[in-house]
């Protein structure tokens, strides 16, 4: 897991004006090291080298846990996976799996204060209301539920059952054919255009370059004569890293 806070330490009491606002990114299941700013040769991260290059890159930086759902409670909690309530990846079939509702999350935190609150793409915390982004302190929640999904159907394959998983506000939705880091890119843009003078948090917790390796045909054609899993893995991850620079062009 890999992350990356845009974030000004301003204090929540400031006025309105002064209050700065915060988008956290989280790739899924890229390694530490698989970034230009880090060393790596063979995978181009332009956007990721941009703001390793103006920010603040820590270096003993640890993932709460090795698989998805504990970590992301850590992330979102600042907790530890077992204070937060969650010690492993939730379970699609048991609607009382996920991040405990009496668990606080940075969402909550901040819209106690005022912030409008936004989470895009990846969830894995919770399939119940009360365990969905809507359910922890998000205004505002788009994206799949469950660990991973086929970017263009939509479908969680994983062990079965097979469904369909794609959400806004706990509703699901269509959009066949649509690649989901683009629908992502696009909701996050339309959402932050729609704020006013109002503070915002947005978590953009994308689903690249997890499994299943889906990067667009160029990057696969950029890393051709690479070995194989590595050259989808790669061609995923520039993926990632170009969507990242369209956001952050667009700020």
């Amino acid at each position: 897991m890999f992350a990356i806070i845009t974030l000004s330490l301003l204090s929540l009491q400031a006025s309105p004006a002064a209050r700065p606002n915060i988008l956290l990114i989280l790739a899924d299941d890229q390694g530490t090291v698989d970034v230009g700013a880090w060393g790596t040769t063979d995978i181009q991260t332009p956007a990721l080298d941009r703001l390793a290059a103006h920010g603040t890159r820590f270096s003993q930086f640890y993932a709460a846990a090795p698989v998805c759902s504990p970590s992301r409670a850590a992330f979102l909690s600042g907790l530890t996976p077992q204070h937060a309530g969650l010690n492993g990846n939730v379970d699609p079939n048991n609607p009382e799996s996920g991040l405990p509702p009496s668990t606080v999350t940075i969402a909550e935190h901040f819209h106690a204060h005022g912030y409008a609150t936004a989470q895009i793409g990846k969830w894995h915390l919770g399939h119940s209301t009360d365990r969905q982004p809507t359910g922890q302190g998000f205004d505002f929640g788009f994206g799949h539920l469950g660990g991973c999904i086929d970017n263009y159907s939509h479908f969680f394959y994983w062990n079965g059952p097979n469904r369909h998983d794609l959400v806004r506000n706990g509703v699901e939705e269509y959009h066949p054919g649509d690649f989901f880091p683009d629908l992502c890119l696009d909701e996050a843009m339309d959402w932050i255009r729609a704020r006013d003078e109002q503070p915002w948090l947005m978590y953009f917790a994308l689903n690249l370059p997890h499994y299943p390796y889906q990067g667009d045909p160029k990057w696969l054609d950029r890393y051709e004569g690479m070995s194989m899993p590595r050259r989808e893995y790669a061609a995923f991850v520039s993926t990632m890293d170009e969507r990242i620079g369209a956001l952050l062009a667009f700020l």
